[in-house]
């Protein structure tokens, strides 16, 4: 078991062309990290990186206290299962699980308990006299896991290993490779591009952008607390709403977030989560950021929250039977606005409704650097 150190870890292309910048991060012993990010953010070359695959251009990584800059990816201890699974056509399942131990010169009967006990753990028991081509894509990928599971390595690597999965079999892979995280109890490092897999399977998510950390957290604090305009669009389903606005005095003490023709107040304790003096943020140019699942229209949370009440227009309604979603048209904001209501709302389409906003949860970023404008709530912890 190991944990990782990256140090001012980059990656440079000939033509000095940068794919990682700067890279900082601790990995504790059995964690499961997710490097989650859009294409061509940086994070497949940070995880080859640690595979030995890819060169440091610069800085340092360590795994299990050992600088491995420079040590071959045979002798770093650790197993990768790539995205296209990489099997070998022309092996059965149990030869190409055991391929890379016959190549370590692992005696046959360690060779096969192995083997024999991974499978047990992936249910792929009955198909180890199978080639890849008789597997479904469900099977090869359990397959490449088990294949790496045989090497008892000191850390996992998976690089987008779902992506080639039908939608039902991504949810269902999710849940085992979690599974499989809690029974071996070592460090896995997951690469993807979709928030879901990121939000529901890591203890920590490392959120990247051009080859810069966005923000590292856990995945609940990088919802609730994001510290950008960009980690809190990239974090939930549907994304979070953005309003251009202004932060305006509203009353004798008090603030509030002005878009269009509405003026959201804003509750004392949020006001206290300003970041700096008022005299500093009043007239601000700012970027409102309202969750979907924020914008109420039931009656009592309308008649309970006067003053963060809007009007948005139906245009289209999707009914999911779970919830409903609505997309509003809303002054202020080009482009729709989304709301997640109850699926019992009684909201039609082509017709303009009173809304709420839940102030307590919404979030505020400078127009001009995109970072948030709240500190964390006082009354939360983060983990």
């Amino acid at each position: 078991m190991a944990g990782l150190s990256f140090r001012h870890v980059e990656k440079i292309y000939p033509g000095n062309v940068k794919a990682v910048y700067d890279f900082n991060l601790e990995i504790e012993d059995k964690e499961f990290i997710v490097l989650v990010g859009p294409s061509g953010c940086g994070k497949s070359t940070t995880l080859r990186m640690v595979a030995g695959l890819e060169e440091i251009s610069a800085g340092e990584l360590y795994i299990d206290n050992r600088l491995v800059n420079d040590v071959l990816p045979k002798d770093r201890d650790i197993a990768m299962v790539f995205q296209d699974y990489a099997l070998y056509p022309h092996m059965t399942v149990y030869d190409n699980m055991a391929f890379g131990l016959k190549l370590r010169k692992t005696p046959k009967d360690e060779i096969d308990k192995r083997i024999q006990e991974a499978a047990k753990i992936l249910g792929i028991g009955a198909l180890l006299t199978r080639k890849p081509k008789a597997l479904s894509g469900g099977q090869r990928q359990r397959v490449a896991l088990g294949r790496a599971i045989v090497r008892e390595p000191k850390v996992f690597l998976l690089d987008e290993p779902l992506s080639n999965l039908d939608a039902k079999l991504r949810a269902q892979m999710r849940t085992e490779i979690t599974k499989l995280h809690h029974k071996l109890a070592t460090t896995f490092i997951y690469v993807t591009h979709d928030q879901v897999e990121a939000m529901t399977m890591g203890t920590r998510i490392v959120v990247m952008k051009d080859g810069f950390i966005q923000q590292v957290d856990t995945p609940q604090n990088l919802y609730d607390y994001p510290a950008n305009q960009f980690v809190a669009g990239f974090i939930g389903t549907p994304q979070m709403n953005f309003f251009p606005a202004k932060l305006v005095e509203s009353g004798k003490s008090g603030v509030a977030v002005e878009f269009g023709s509405h003026q959201i107040k804003l509750s004392k304790p949020m006001q206290e989560r300003l970041i700096g003096a008022k005299e500093d943020y009043i007239g601000k140019e700012v970027i409102l950021g309202v969750r979907p699942d924020d914008i109420h229209d039931e009656q009592i949370f309308i008649e309970s929250s006067p003053d963060t009440v809007i009007e948005g227009y139906v245009d289209v309604l999707e009914k999911l039977g779970s919830e409903n979603l609505l997309y509003l048209n809303i002054d202020g904001k080009e482009g729709y606005t989304i709301a997640r209501v109850d699926p019992r709302s009684s909201v039609q389409v082509n017709t303009t409704v009173k809304f709420a906003i839940d102030v307590k949860h919404i979030h505020i970023f400078d127009a001009e650097t995109q970072q948030t404008m709240l500190s964390m709530d006082d009354g939360a912890e983060k983990k």
